[in-house]
């Protein structure tokens, strides 16, 4: 029988879409008994059908792995919640299939694509699939459309530019780990001058710097282009970035949060693992913040997360915590917290060669731009670094034995030999990983 599962919608401001999904989710979880919850969150995807199927196959893999007894987990009984929320592909005008970056990067950018950046920019549907248009950042991008075939020329008219498009983004959630505090602070021309110059996505020995564009993924590069309309096109690329990261975390703190508290309410004895992929693994990092440590999830569980490998970090610079430490500080977790990452993606390195340009530093000057020694690498690329509860492990084939996953630890799985891009987690291996650390709270 297949594991039972039910769909919660949520708005672009974290509302529940439908209230009587959420009753049909604890009458369901009540009536089936059981006894742990998946709590699934995709990463940036088109629509529903993307979602779908992204839980679709992490499910069969959850259920193949748990036909085969290892690990054991002793007759309990396993049900999951999909949360599907407003997110959007991350979408490259100009990438350029097959490579030639070195051809390209001679090249001028044509001011047609950063206008059509910006017309896509416009679109913010309040539902997830649904094409809608904000009237407020509607005018402020025409405003920016404007002023682009100046933007060669005009000093006034790039410090124009950045103004209008940081105009839009809500600030709450910039901080130093990504480098988003900086693209609120720095002078607007010296910026885009920093960001005049291509900024290669991190490399790996197979790929030779190809970027990962696969389904969910959070980008696709395609970064080729020097001069200050490619600069303008990086800021719009962080801009979609930095938007996407913010609505992640504000659906995770709000809606997530508060049906999390209800399910515990209605069920005390059900144990929560949440599960985030991409910036899912954003949101269900902020569900945790939010709802611990008075309901504290059994597991988490973050799948080639979108954010600051800093993020769970202690003082990583010297002076700064990371966005979410307190979820280690304040022990907001019951169990084990399991992070995928690998060389092999690429797609989650987007905002932080960009962060590392825009905070000033030549790509030139980054021992491995991207990598763990990077101060903008990202999650999925690198688990989490500076954070003294973190150990290294493999992940491992199904089978294989993690040994005691203790509460309070943060379990860097390098992935390298099973998940080959961002969106590759629908794997046999990771749900034995995911399992473990269900099968931890025995």
């Amino acid at each position: 029988m297949p594991m039972p599962a039910f769909e919660i919608e949520f708005d672009k401001d974290g509302r529940v879409f439908d209230p009587h999904e959420v009753e049909r989710a604890l009458a369901g979880l009540a009536a089936c008994q059981a006894s742990d919850l998946l709590v699934l969150s995709h990463g940036w995807n088109n629509d529903k059908a993307d979602a779908r199927d992204l839980y679709g196959r992490l499910l069969a893999a959850v259920e193949r792995v748990l036909a085969l007894g290892k690990p054991a987990l002793g007759g309990r009984q396993l049900a999951a919640v999909e949360i599907f929320w407003p997110s959007k592909k991350f979408t490259d005008a100009d990438l350029i299939p097959g490579g030639g970056a070195a051809e390209a990067g001679a090249g001028e950018l044509d001011p047609a694509i950063v206008v059509q950046q910006l017309e896509e920019l416009k679109s913010e549907p309040v539902r997830l699939g649904i094409s809608e248009v904000n009237p407020t950042s509607d005018t402020i991008l025409t405003q920016a459309q404007q002023l682009v075939p100046q933007l060669g020329t005009s000093g006034a008219a790039q410090r124009e530019f950045v103004l209008l498009i940081r105009s839009m983004l809500p600030s709450g959630d910039a901080h130093p780990d990504d480098g988003s505090e900086l693209f609120f602070t720095r002078d607007p021309n010296e910026m885009l001058r920093e960001l005049s110059d291509p900024v290669p996505p991190p490399a790996t020995a197979d790929s030779g710097g190809a970027a990962d564009v696969t389904a969910g993924g959070a980008a696709g590069l395609g970064d080729f282009f020097g001069g200050i309309l490619g600069a303008a096109k990086r800021v719009l690329n962080f801009t979609t970035y930095y938007l996407m990261k913010e609505r992640a975390g504000r659906v995770g703190k709000t809606g997530v949060a508060q049906v999390l508290v209800q399910i515990h309410q209605r069920l005390p004895a059900l144990e929560l693992h949440l599960v985030g992929h991409s910036f899912g693994g954003r949101l269900v990092t902020a569900a945790t913040d939010q709802i611990g440590p008075g309901v504290k999830p059994s597991s988490l569980t973050l799948l080639q997360a979108a954010y600051s490998h800093n993020g769970l970090g202690e003082r990583f610079d010297g002076s700064h915590d990371g966005f979410f430490r307190h979820v280690m500080s304040d022990g907001k977790v019951a169990g084990p917290i399991l992070i995928t990452h690998t060389k092999n993606d690429l797609a989650v390195g987007i905002a932080y060669p960009l962060a590392s340009r825009i905070a000033g530093q030549d790509a030139a000057d980054v021992a491995g731009l991207g990598d763990a020694s990077d101060p903008y690498g990202g999650m999925g690329r690198n688990g989490a670094q500076k954070t003294p509860e973190s150990v290294e492990r493999e992940l491992l084939a199904v089978g294989g034995d993690y040994g005691e996953l203790t509460a309070g630890k943060v379990y860097n799985l390098n992935a390298d030999a099973f998940i080959h891009g961002h969106s590759d987690i629908a794997k046999d291996e990771v749900a034995h990983a995911l399992l473990s650390a269900v099968g931890a709270r025995s």
